[in-house]
């Protein structure tokens, strides 16, 4: 019965060995060892797209005006938007609700409640929050603001780290098959996995200016970093 030797490589490589099954170490020929590992390169990346999102809110006795104000403060809005191309618009939630007024145990006071949303997006932060600051000054006010890393960027930055992840994976193997005094190491199976992680963003937004500042201010936001990341594993046979 042939006897198979096989290194867990581990520990003082920085490495996590992938598990294997007993099948693939008795197809190895005598004298041949199976090295499993993975390596992973990480990357911190400029975040590029900022979003922000802006919502007209009123309240009213009368559902039909309430309503009536509402569309056209969003219809306003839209048009201020038109022929900025480097920022995408679109709106969101619409919502209409009645609410009881007065205090508790008092006389019913019915009004009416509403809001809707509008999302700005691009990578040109400038003209967004130019047009965010205009809109504010329509009566909306800012929801949220803030910037996030484009799936376009986050995946030029995955295959800029191929190459490297897959050289550092080769070059481990050849290590661990010298420590077991192999000379020759070859790359029999190989499988990648890419994953994006978020660093927390560092944002300001306001809408007020100072004494010195103009009346009009435009919000204000800062880009933090996305952490890019690209694990390489491989199974080598060392011989």
């Amino acid at each position: 019965m042939k006897t198979i030797a096989m290194a867990m490589v581990t520990g003082w490589l920085g490495l996590s060995a992938l598990s294997v099954s007993a099948q693939d170490i008795q197809l190895l020929p005598e004298g041949q060892t199976l090295i499993s590992l993975s390596v992973t390169e990480k990357v911190s990346v400029e975040q590029d797209t900022l979003t922000a999102v802006l919502r007209f809110e009123r309240e009213h006795r009368d559902a039909q005006t309430l309503q009536r104000e509402i569309n056209t403060a969003m219809t306003q809005a839209l048009a201020q938007s038109e022929g900025i191309d480097s920022v995408d618009v679109s709106t969101g939630y619409y919502s209409v609700y009645q609410y009881n007024n007065a205090p508790q145990g008092g006389r019913v006071d019915n009004f009416w409640r509403g809001a809707q949303s509008i999302t700005l997006e691009g990578t040109d932060a400038q003209s967004l929050l130019e047009l965010a600051g205009e809109i504010q000054e329509m009566g909306f006010v800012m929801n949220n603001l803030s910037y996030s890393l484009s799936t376009q960027r986050a995946d030029e930055v995955r295959d800029s780290l191929m190459e490297s992840a897959i050289a550092r994976a080769q070059a481990n193997a050849e290590r661990a098959g010298r420590a077991m005094g192999k000379t020759n190491v070859d790359i029999a199976t190989i499988s990648i996995d890419q994953s994006l992680g978020y660093a927390q963003p560092m944002m300001m937004a306001r809408g007020m200016a100072s004494d010195s500042a103009a009346e009009k201010a435009s919000p204000v936001a800062e880009a933090g970093e996305s952490e890019v990341s690209l694990t390489v594993s491989i199974q080598a046979v060392a011989k």
